[in-house]
């Protein structure tokens, strides 16, 4: 258990402080909103104090001179960066602080801020992944980029769909692919060899790097036409930073009725068509030239806006559509709705950290938006006590697989016969209620 502030309780230091006090964390949240306060108060068992982070006396309150660990997530770049050098100084062991400004980000080392969560340049990556594999609505990589988790909605046209998934695995090969996660009613579950997939269940697939059309057609994926034209939504920071990226592999068009942020980004980017005009508007869309061959992204600052627009387009016909939501009451309403592949700064943010909450041999920790289920990568330590046993002889804790394992430049898709050896770095899907056990086993 780990002592943890948490200043700030947006959509970001919320979920943080909801996860991590629901594993047992001792986890403290500073707000000045006593509103938010008061939410916090009749939903987790934590501590959360009405004050400024940036004041040392909220720190001083909220136990920093014995913390191990500082997240300072509030809007105001410039409070989480005071909170975090003041906990330091205070005697908290590490901070991590939100920052966006990049003229900021080179005051880090003199504020002694262990590192910085921008959820937006996170965002980006992930989007990028996205738009070169149509169809998935999710993609993480694993042991330096060896494993990837593919994640998508089984169609009718899934070989996976209407047998048991050890039969399955009896003619696809074991050593291939492995099905991890499935999530069925809003219910997440860890796959076995006696599971039943259904068309519209959400689902995990692991497989090596080279293996990602086999993912995808497990999933029941039709080949699609290769993205050429990348609509955004919204002149929002996290768009004119994906149109920075994008414009010399896509023509990248922006669209917002916001006059002034329009502007900005055209001003600072000349490769960038940017268009001020209202992208809630089916003909405003079809005259950017929305086809087969376009993705839409919605990335403005509002939930409602990206998820109307991207309703639109799917309307339209768009391929590929990627939409960012934070409010998790609207994440629920999308889970049965067309539109699958989300991005949220909760969750980027999230990742970001919970690497540094788990044990020293935990190397990765990923939480997924559709699930409940999280993504540990451990390497093995000498004194484990898996060590010289096969997978099949150790009773692993309830809700939890084995999906992947590096040993030194090779990558596996483990079977029973499987013997761990010391630096081994495996890859374990598992619900929360296990994670504890699974750190005990293997770290």
């Amino acid at each position: 258990m780990k002592k943890i502030i948490i200043v700030g309780a947006g959509e970001v230091g919320s979920f943080l402080a909801s996860k991590l006090s629901g594993e047992q964390h001792d986890v403290t949240v500073i707000e000045q909103n006593s509103k938010k306060v008061e939410e916090l108060n009749n939903t987790i068992d934590a501590l959360v104090i009405q004050g400024n982070g940036g004041s040392p006396s909220s720190l001083a309150q909220a136990g920093a001179e014995n913390a191990d660990l500082i997240i300072a997530v509030t809007d105001d770049e410039n409070v989480n960066m005071l909170s975090c050098y003041l906990a330091k100084n205070m005697g908290t062991q590490k901070s991590f602080a939100r920052v966006q400004d990049s003229s900021l980000k080179n005051e880090l080392e003199e504020l002694n801020i262990d590192q910085i969560i921008d959820p937006s340049q996170s965002a980006c990556d992930e989007i990028e992944k996205l738009l070169s594999r149509v169809g998935i609505y999710d993609i993480h990589e694993f042991s330096n980029g060896r494993l990837i988790s593919i994640g998508g909605v089984l169609t009718n046209k899934s070989p996976l769909i209407g047998n048991k998934l050890a039969n399955i695995h009896e003619f696809g090969g074991r050593d291939n692919w492995l099905v991890t996660v499935y999530v069925r009613d809003n219910i997440s579950f860890i796959a076995n060899g006696e599971t039943e997939l259904k068309a519209d269940d959400h689902v995990k697939i692991v497989v090596r790097s080279g293996d990602v059309l086999t993912a995808t057609s497990l999933i029941g994926i039709e080949s699609k036409q290769e993205i050429k034209k990348v609509i955004i939504i919204g002149a929002s920071r996290s768009s004119e930073l994906l149109a920075e990226r994008l414009y010399k592999n896509y023509e990248v068009m922006v669209i917002d009725d916001n006059e002034f942020d329009c502007n900005r980004i055209a001003e600072r980017n000349s490769n960038i068509i940017v268009v001020y005009n209202d992208p809630k508007d089916p003909s405003n869309l079809r005259g950017l030239g929305l086809d087969s061959f376009t993705a839409v992204v919605a990335l403005s600052k509002d939930d409602s806006k990206n998820i109307v627009c991207s309703l639109v387009a799917d309307a339209l016909g768009a391929p590929e559509i990627i939409t960012r939501v934070n409010k998790i009451d609207y994440l629920e309403l999308l889970k049965n709705s067309s539109i699958q592949a989300t991005i949220s700064t909760r969750i980027t943010a999230a990742n970001a950290i919970l690497q540094d909450v788990r044990s020293d041999q935990v190397k990765s920790a990923l939480t997924f938006e559709d699930s409940e289920v999280e993504a540990l990568e451990i390497i093995i330590s000498e004194n484990c006590q898996v060590l010289d046993k096969l997978l099949s002889e150790i009773q692993l804790p309830k809700d939890c697989l084995i999906a992947g394992v590096t040993r030194r430049e090779n990558t596996y898709i483990p079977s029973g016969t499987w013997k761990f050896a010391q630096k081994d770095r495996i890859i374990v899907f598992t619900l929360p209620t296990s994670i504890e056990n699974i750190e005990e086993m293997f770290c």
